[in-house]
């Protein structure tokens, strides 16, 4: 009877397990390899000038005018005066000085957001969990790509944030003359990183770091999301509604979970703005637009968030405009040479930076033309909606993005030193 038992004890087992494998075949099912592996960007490279908007600086403003540029870009509460006159601090040898007003968007941050931890795609691809034993049931993260499980219950899919300094201007060494960037970062360099960070896996440590979060994470944020959203994708994103992060969703609670989300675009950049967002909550991002910010940095406990604007660099670039160009006589027509069947190869059509010629068409001769931006720039404001810059940039990367982050800077520009 004892033997009895252990066999129909052995023989359950192996029926649960069944189909406990046949459960996690049917979810990882069309899991590609950049999802198994950790995939690289090369951005550290040649992509630092190719796949980077550098329209995404502009408008420069001095003296309250813009030289160059659409003013409409520039933030509402950036600094408007025409001379600015700082006082100087002795103590940190800052002697005083009189000037002009200058402003600008600086490329000031890299923000890698990944489905697996420790995985670095903007080090060409270092994954250090399995090499230093890192990996713990916090960090394990959800590389899935469905929106439920085999029980139809919603995923907790959870993201991981990597931000560095990315001060482009002076890596480069362009604009030098108008810097305004007081940070000290003159390289790329690790800043954070969310596997260090407990309550980004637990959201119950996470209302303990921010105590609002009791009170916003709440259906009281409900009515906030859509008017964000709105004022985001006209390009204004409302600084006093913290608990929104325009048309992504909510900022709180600020973890890496961000539950079943179809739009694996909109959750990645959900995700890198709470990053920022949890990092000006505790003090260690800085004001650097306004009046007050002219002379130095000011404290900023709630994220402005239309300070920044945002480039997704990886792996699909905005740098490329929606303009489009027909060269040769097939570019725009018919793909064919008139009585021919094979494809013209002198017709090409360029949309934004991507040139596609007759001779890469389809077998069923459908010009494959890549969408890109639906914005006049390649950069977009906070929170603003994907179908504007791009929710089909998750096609070919769904688990991994990068985005470059432009700093609106207001300073005052010393013309005994300009001079």
């Amino acid at each position: 009877m004892k033997s009895f038992k252990v066999f129909i004890a052995i023989f359950l087992f192996s029926i649960f397990n069944c189909n406990k494998i046949s459960a996690q075949e049917g979810v990882t099912e069309g899991l590609g390899v950049d999802e198994i592996l950790c995939p690289s960007s090369n951005l550290i490279g040649t992509a630092m000038i190719t796949d980077v908007c550098w329209e995404g600086v502009f408008p420069l403003q001095i003296g309250g005018v813009t030289l160059y540029g659409k003013t409409r870009y520039a933030p509402a509460d950036r600094a408007n005066d025409r001379g600015c006159l700082c006082s100087g601090d002795i103590l940190d040898g800052e002697l005083p000085k009189a000037g002009v007003t200058t402003g600008y968007y600086a490329p000031k941050y890299l923000l890698t957001v990944t489905k697996k931890p420790y995985c670095f795609p903007e080090l060409n691809g270092l994954e250090l969990a399995s090499q230093m034993g890192l990996t713990s049931r916090f960090n394990i993260g959800n590389e899935d790509n469905s929106d439920s499980n085999e029980e139809n219950a919603d995923n907790q899919s959870s993201w991981s944030w990597h931000l560095a300094s990315f001060p482009l201007m002076h890596i480069l060494e362009t604009l030098n003359e108008f810097t305004c960037d007081r940070s000290g970062y003159v390289s790329y360099d690790l800043l954070w990183l969310s596997e260090t960070l407990p309550h980004h896996y637990d959201s119950q440590l996470a209302a303990f770091m921010v105590p609002e979060s009791i009170l916003f994470a709440s259906p009281l944020s409900m009515p906030f999301l859509p008017v964000d959203c709105i004022a985001a994708s006209a390009g204004s994103p409302i600084d006093e509604l913290i608990m929104a992060q325009g048309c992504y969703g909510y900022t709180y609670p600020i973890t890496g979970h961000t539950g079943a989300e179809p739009n694996k675009v909109e959750a990645k950049s959900l995700i890198a703005h709470r990053a920022l967002y949890f990092l000006s909550r505790i003090g260690m991002l800085e004001q650097t637009m306004g009046e007050d910010a002219l002379c130095k940095p000011t404290k900023m406990p709630f994220l402005k968030k239309s300070m920044y604007r945002w480039q997704q660099l990886w792996p699909d670039s905005e740098s490329s405009s929606d303009e489009s160009t027909c060269v040769g006589e097939a570019g725009c027509g018919d793909s064919l040479s008139e009585g021919t069947t094979t494809p013209d190869p002198t017709g090409s059509v360029t949309v934004g930076g991507s040139v596609v010629r007759t001779g890469d068409m389809s077998a069923n001769h459908v010009e494959q033309i890549k969408m890109n931006s639906l914005n006049s720039t390649c950069t977009h404001p906070s929170g603003q909606t994907s179908y504007s810059w791009g929710m089909w940039r998750g096609g070919v990367q769904q688990g991994h993005a990068s985005y470059l982050i432009f700093q609106w800077m207001d300073c005052c520009l010393d013309l005994i030193q300009f001079l």
